[in-house]
């Protein structure tokens, strides 16, 4: 037999009970004889997926914000960590913490003595760590007087527009040892170490001996090495800073 099914929709299905047995699970019968489809639970229970899919891709985009809203607040309040330095230790403070000596040199080739203000321990320990601020030649001599006129050693950085250093035998005399590079810095700060020990004289990058060498000299005389003097050459100031060990 052959029946009308309406749908809530308003549209009719012919169907037969041998046909499609199923559908009469969604039917229901008026009083008037025909017979109303209710939607199968299936497309109720779609609903319900869908529901919970935007739910899910709603709290997932909701984290996702709140995720770098407290990122960017973070860096902001705590800023980034600090950068490695760069490979020629450059820095920005001229501070003097306790023991430490600084000194100023004018833009004159002219040396300053120093070992009454940086003590003996140099002296003792044939080793020597300071920092300068310069943006081309800077000289430090070790001397074997007390004053720079006797037998020394000069050791000159940042020559030929902060492009070149030297080892040399007397005050602005024949590099015996040449390195080329640019070390120095106008406006920040550059670490380096000299030593003297079995006549071997050795200049490197840093505050620690025998790190990133860069010079080294082989010298007979057997200097004994008394004082050390300082001094920048003609238009450029030092500011300079020996640590103390």
């Amino acid at each position: 037999m052959e029946i009308q099914v309406k749908s809530k929709f308003g549209y009719e299905v012919p169907d037969t009970r041998k046909s499609v047995p199923h559908i009469y699970s969604a039917l229901n019968e008026n009083s008037n004889g025909v017979y109303t489809y209710i939607e199968p639970k299936i497309i109720i229970s779609s609903k319900r997926k869908w529901k919970k899919k935007l739910h899910l891709c709603v709290t997932l985009f909701l984290g996702l914000f709140i995720g770098i809203g407290l990122t960017i607040a973070g860096f902001l309040i705590f800023g980034s960590s600090s950068p490695t330095p760069p490979s020629i230790n450059h820095y920005d403070n001229f501070e003097s913490p306790s023991g430490n000596k600084t000194f100023t040199t004018p833009e004159k080739y002219e040396f300053r003595m120093v070992r009454c203000e940086i003590g003996n321990l140099p002296f003792k320990q044939n080793f020597l760590s300071f920092s300068v601020k310069a943006c081309s030649d800077v000289y430090l001599v070790l001397t074997s007087e007390y004053d720079d006129e006797g037998p020394l050693i000069e050791i000159a950085i940042g020559l030929n527009g902060n492009t070149r250093s030297a080892i040399r035998t007397e005050k602005r005399g024949t590099n015996i040892v040449t390195f080329t590079r640019s070390f120095l810095n106008c406006r920040r700060f550059t670490r380096f170490w000299v030593s003297w020990k079995n006549q071997i004289i050795q200049v490197g990058m840093g505050l620690k001996e025998n790190n990133r060498e860069f010079m080294m000299m082989m010298d007979d005389r057997k200097l004994k090495i008394v004082n050390i003097g300082i001094s920048t050459g003609r238009g450029t100031t030092g500011d300079w800073l020996f640590v103390k060990h």
